[in-house]
């Protein structure tokens, strides 16, 4: 039976679209290039089961021989009643965060395979697939704040500009001098949307002769407006590096870990040229060549208490102007 799903589905996977179409020859000829053992025959018939019983939204175009088969251009779906453990687990998956990464009409018609998928891995509380989904999860670092929620109707409408390259006009939260102030923005050009730290951001650049491009919590935003004038993209666009500054200095580090530090414990490395050796006081002396950046600094900052930098002393006389200026705000008493 699984053999006979499989080669039904490879089958499918060669019909095309309306108005375009295949025979059934052709069809055969191509299983038999995927290593299918079938005859013209049984092609035939399954073409024909299945468009009898309305599935896939088979075409049958009989109006000359040989017969040409294609699928209805309005066909939007697939048959849910064939969804495997394998598929249900997948849309299991995606299901968790498909409403932050997918727009809206997808989420629409994806919605009854999210349904059919906790259908299926519900059936049969013994299966596998249902024990995975149970105990295997990517969850967030829990943060010490609550995170602000953009808001569902200014995020579709972010959404519906990236889908389809408009632009917006939108008041954007800016902090002046310690004063807040909301200020008016036309056009502004979507370039991607981006989730990091559990922070929605929107990648963006403004009107057409700014180069510059910007990254800004989009509960920032407010009074959202869909323009009807295409978005002006850039091929170098990557959504991976936007908001990061690239201007890091390249430096090479000496760093004194305590045995217990967590960075040893678990044995990461701070890049491919790290080198690691511990000394006869216990603690493990790191070499590596790093950016310099803010987050790496951070880093440092977590570890304050299990780490000593020791190079470059650029770096090192940074740290102490700044463990200086907490020790001596814990030194004055808060009345």
């Amino acid at each position: 039976m699984q053999t006979n799903i499989q080669r039904q589905l490879a089958m499918l996977e060669q019909i095309p679209r309306h108005p375009r179409r295949i025979t059934a020859n052709a069809i055969t000829d191509r299983l038999h290039g995927r290593d299918f053992d079938v005859g013209l025959r049984t092609v035939q018939r399954e073409l024909k089961s299945m468009y009898d019983m309305g599935l896939f939204g088979l075409v049958l175009d009989d109006r000359c021989k040989p017969f040409g088969w294609s699928i209805a251009a309005c066909w939007r779906g697939l048959n849910l009643t064939l969804m495997d453990h394998h598929m249900a687990l997948a849309f299991h998956t995606l299901k968790h965060s498909a409403s932050q990464l997918l727009p809206p009409q997808s989420l629409k018609q994806l919605t009854p395979y999210f349904e059919r998928a906790d259908q299926v891995l519900a059936s049969d509380p013994e299966n596998p697939w249902l024990y995975w989904a149970c105990r295997v999860a990517q969850l967030p670092e829990p943060f010490p704040y609550i995170c602000a929620e953009p808001d569902p109707k200014s995020f579709k409408t972010i959404q519906e500009a990236l889908l389809h390259k408009r632009q917006i006009a939108c008041q954007i939260k800016r902090v002046i001098k310690g004063k807040s102030y909301w200020i008016d923005y036309m056009p502004l050009n979507p370039e991607g949307i981006k989730i990091s730290n559990g922070v929605v951001l929107l990648a963006f650049t403004i009107g057409e002769f700014d180069s510059r491009r910007y990254v800004r919590s989009i509960d920032l935003l407010r009074d959202i407006q869909l323009l009807d004038t295409p978005a002006i993209t850039r091929d170098d666009f990557d959504i991976a590096h936007s908001g990061i500054a690239d201007t890091a200095e390249l430096i090479d580090i000496e760093l004194r870990f305590t045995s217990s530090a967590n960075f040893i414990l678990s044995g990461a490395k701070l890049s491919e040229n790290q080198d690691v050796e511990q000394l006869q006081d216990g603690r493990y002396r790191v070499t590596a060549s790093v950016k310099d950046s803010p987050r790496f600094r951070a880093f440092l900052w977590e570890l304050a208490d299990n780490v000593e930098i020791v190079a470059p002393l650029k770096l090192r006389a940074h740290f102490t102007r700044l463990i200086s200026k907490v020790s001596s705000q814990y030194q004055t008493v808060t009345t």
